[in-house]
């Protein structure tokens, strides 16, 4: 199926941009440029019939803003909800050609990150850190979930502090290869624990670091490449 009904629309929504007064102009020939490449591409585009409920709801979203702008072409809130409306048509693209397992890799990524995270960071930041952020990963893994453009960037608010905790546990271990048996006395000592223990512990954290250090990073690039999924 072919998405001719959307076409027209996008043709109105741009017409309707272009005599947009509200928008600066910066942002008016932003829109316009993701709705002419938008349009461009919904036109190749092969419509699947088992996804017609979310073009349909697609077009519908599409009339009902053109009708709303034409009835008030001076709201403010006219740029906004074209905003809104673009992002809806590159989430919607994703879906009818079928990448939306990026998301799950997204969210994977986060998880891993988290995990990590919560695993390596009270050793130097105490718990304090982690139950700051705890909010974030909650509202992230639900929003997530929902594909809401919110809950991606509460999720990518975990990137900076795990790339933080990463970069102190390798530099810890560069210092523990050069003063390995300094490092185990150290944590004999202040933890009363056996050998076994102690190696374990000196060893192991760096090594988890480096793994934190690559999910992070492997986060952070997902979440780019996977931006125009959320809404």
């Amino acid at each position: 199926m072919k998405a001719m009904t959307l076409m027209n629309t996008l043709d109105q929504l741009t017409d309707l941009t272009k005599s947009l007064k509200t928008i600066k102009e910066s942002r008016k020939e932003k829109y316009i440029s993701q709705l002419n490449k938008l349009h461009s591409q919904y036109e190749k585009l092969e419509i699947p019939t088992n996804l017609s409920d979310v073009y349909d709801s697609l077009c519908s979203k599409g009339k009902e803003l053109v009708k709303e702008i034409k009835n008030n072409k001076s709201d403010k809130k006219n740029g906004d909800n074209i905003e809104i409306y673009i992002r809806y048509l590159k989430a919607a693209k994703a879906d009818f050609e079928g990448r939306t397992e990026y998301v799950n890799k997204y969210y994977r990524s986060f998880i891993f990150t988290a995990i990590l995270f919560l695993g390596l960071s009270p050793q130097y930041f105490g718990f304090v850190l982690p139950a700051v952020f705890f909010v974030p990963m909650y509202l992230g893994i639900k929003g997530v979930k929902s594909r809401s453009i919110n809950g991606l960037y509460m999720s990518m608010s975990l990137v900076p502090v795990g790339l933080m905790t990463s970069f102190i546990w390798i530099r810890y271990g560069v210092y523990a290869m050069g003063n390995y048996q300094e490092a185990v006395n150290k944590v004999i000592m202040d933890t009363g624990r056996s050998l076994g223990t102690a190696k374990a512990l000196v060893t192991a954290p760096p090594i988890l670091a480096c793994v934190l250090l690559l999910v992070a990073m492997t986060q952070l690039y997902r979440g780019y490449k996977s931006k125009d999924l959320f809404i």
